[in-house]
């Protein structure tokens, strides 16, 4: 290294870096005695320097006090407004300033060569606005209000005018008091006197899109409120009262966040304060009682029973503590602290029901789970989205994808659909259960009236049964007494023949086989077609043994099992004998053939003779016998049908 290169290393050594460190060292003592926000010289904004409006809050000092504690004159002596707004405060308003009063200053200048009127906006919510303003230079004996700001009107409606001399430039203090809610915010803002229509106009159209949205949703909890009414109306079932409330109250919710809006009026500021909370604490409130009776929770499900029962014990007490702090202090971090608890113990109880139905196998419960899930999800997205700058979308032209009530209300509609999916599904089970128990009603009748039945047609048979025993035993012995008595009479007459005697006889003969047939119909032991089919064959074998007609019978080899009543075997075996008598006394026949069969669920008796067959004729005219064998047949649903073919055939058809 050259001597010249030390020369100047050595200088800079000992003269440049010691300079440099004194220097630091003053602007470090600098900064902490002198801070660098109070050597700061005010900002004068120029209103001539904007079109419509300007944002000024990098340009406005502020001052926090409790409330009350400065009066307005105090305002410019005992107030030093050392600080500039925080950067971003309108977007992260901190929760103590809600509850003290916030002192601002700015410095205007008209800097034309006409009076200008402009309009201080500090932002949403304020209950308290005033205006004070001072000469610059002389700020504490020029301190004076400006009269339209404490006017009722103006205060609450949050625009105040503020007139400007041509080149006149004055300090301007604003005194306000938030509204008691987490959704203030400060943003305060110079405009234009005649920009202030516009300036609503345009908030209107921001929130028009989501307004859309929410009278849809408010429309829809309309309906549910019309359909749950009725269904109360008609059935009288306490859970749709309850779900009518519950829709009542959510869309009454939903409804004023959009019809109010941004209006600065009084009602908007108790609602946003006060009543918003109320309504969704009894929403919530009327929700757990329908969810209570819907689900039978007392007798299905006891420890649902018991969490819906603390819940709503406890949504009446912090109502109660709310009310009571809300109307007689002027605090806001309670109110809020019980606000979130609220919230946050209503998320609580949903997380409970939801892990209890999910682990629970009712079908029911499933679709009210599911409508919870959707719930708890898009409440907590519209949490995020409040609490965080998290966006979904930079378009503007989906900005509604941005809106957090925009994801609560999406949850609201898939618990109400899932809620009718529910609804539909126990409607069904209910119709399927009456339709169950109505069926079972009439089963149940069914069997009462067919057990009387049973026990009539019992009686009915015990009466026939005992009525043909006591023919059999009293007059069917009277009957063959008479018989055998006048054969008796017969043998000792044998030289003289008596023809009443005779007639006796046959009377008494007719009058026993009468007499069997009727004790034979009665008898219930016999309503069988097996029994029916042997008592044709064994009364036809005897009824032809007297005489010279060869009879031949033939039966089925298997006969069913099927119940004959008394009057079918009566009408049947009468008519089968007629057609006997019939042979016997007309036929001149040789032979007869009496065929019995039974297929395809029919009865067929046959009954062939080879004599000399009937006269048409004669048949239609003097055919009694016919008509009164068609007759009987017919008073059964049976038939029977006259056939010519090498002799007679009748034939007697029954369904059986």
């Amino acid at each position: 290294m050259s001597n010249t290169s030390s020369l100047h290393l050595k200088y800079y050594l000992q003269r440049i870096i010691p300079r440099i460190i004194g220097l630091l060292v003053f602007c470090v003592l600098a900064a902490t005695v002198f801070p660098f926000n109070s050597i700061a010289q005010d900002s004068v904004i120029e209103i001539n320097s904007f079109r419509n409006l300007r944002i000024i809050d990098t340009l406005v000092r502020y001052e926090l006090t409790e409330p009350g504690t400065i009066k307005d004159h105090q305002i410019p002596a005992k107030l030093k407004f050392a600080n500039f707004l925080p950067s971003k405060i309108s977007q992260n308003l901190p929760a103590d300033w809600v509850e003290k009063e916030l002192f601002l200053k700015f410095t205007l200048a008209n800097d034309t060569d006409l009076p200008r009127t402009v309009s201080f906006y500090p932002g949403t919510y304020f209950t308290q606005i005033r205006i004070f303003k001072a000469t610059a230079g002389a700020i504490n004996s020029t301190f004076q209000v400006l009269k339209d700001s404490i006017l009722p009107d103006k205060n609450i409606d949050g625009y105040h005018p503020i007139s400007m001399q041509p080149g006149e430039k004055a300090v301007f203090f604003a005194r306000l008091r938030f509204l008691r809610s987490s959704q203030n915010t400060l943003v305060p803002i110079i405009m234009r006197a005649d920009y202030i229509d516009k300036h609503k106009a345009v908030a209107i159209v921001k929130r028009a899109d989501l307004d859309i949205v929410t009278y849809i949703a408010s429309g829809m909890m309309l309906m549910m409120i019309i359909y749950s009414v009725a269904a109360f109306i008609q059935n009288r079932n306490k859970e749709y009262l309850y779900y009518a409330l519950y829709a009542f109250f959510t869309g009454l919710l939903l409804f004023l966040i959009s019809f109010l809006g941004t209006r600065l009026n009084k009602f908007n500021f108790f609602y946003i304060e006060y009543l918003d909370l109320m309504i969704l604490c009894a929403s919530v409130f009327y929700y757990q009682a329908f969810m209570r009776t819907f689900l039978d929770t007392k007798n299905n499900h006891p420890f649902l029973e018991k969490v819906f029962k603390i819940g709503q014990g406890l949504n009446i007490t912090m109502m109660i503590i709310y009310s009571i702090i809300y109307f007689t202090t002027e605090k806001f971090f309670v109110l809020s602290i019980l606000e979130d608890v609220s919230k946050e113990f209503f998320l609580i109880i949903g997380i409970i029901f939801i892990i209890y139905g999910i682990r629970n196998k009712d079908r029911l419960m499933k679709y009210l789970v599911a409508g919870n899930i959707a719930v708890v999800i898009f409440s907590i997205i519209s949490f995020i989205m409040l609490v965080s700058p998290f966006k979904f979308t930079t378009n503007s032209n989906f900005s509604l994808l941005n809106r957090p009530l925009v994801y609560y209300e999406i949850g609201l509609v898939m618990e109400l659909m899932l809620f009718l999916s529910g609804l539909a599904f126990k409607n069904r089970v209910d119709i399927i259960e009456r339709v169950k128990e109505r069926e079972g009603l009439k089963l149940q009748n069914e069997r009462q009236e067919f057990e009387k039945q049973m026990a009539v047609m019992a009686a009915q048979q015990g009466e026939r049964d005992r009525i043909s025993a006591d023919m059999h035993d009293e007059l069917g012995s009277g009957v063959t007494a008479i018989r055998l008595m006048s054969e008796i009479v017969k043998s000792k007459l044998k030289t003289q023949s008596l023809p009443e005697i005779e007639k006796i006889s046959h009377s008494a003969n007719e009058l026993l086989n009468k007499m069997n047939t009727i004790i034979w119909t009665m008898k219930s032991s016999n309503d069988t077609l097996e029994s029916m089919i042997a008592y044709i064959r064994a009364n036809a074998t005897e009824y032809f043994d007297g005489t010279a007609i060869k009879c031949d019978v033939h039966t089925p080899s298997t006969i069913p099992e099927v119940e004959m009543s008394g009057e079918k075997r009566r009408n049947i075996f009468l008519s089968v004998k007629e057609a006997m008598t019939n042979i016997i006394k007309h036929a001149q026949a040789t032979e007869v053939s009496i065929s019995i069969s039974t297929y395809n669920e029919q009865l067929v008796i046959e009954v062939a003779d080879n004599g000399k067959g009937m006269d048409i004729s004669n048949t239609r005219r003097f055919g009694n016998g016919l008509a009164n064998m068609r007759r009987r047949m017919e008073s059964i649903n049976g038939s029977l049908i006259f056939l010519q073919q090498n002799g007679t055939i009748l034939r007697f058809e029954l369904a059986i």
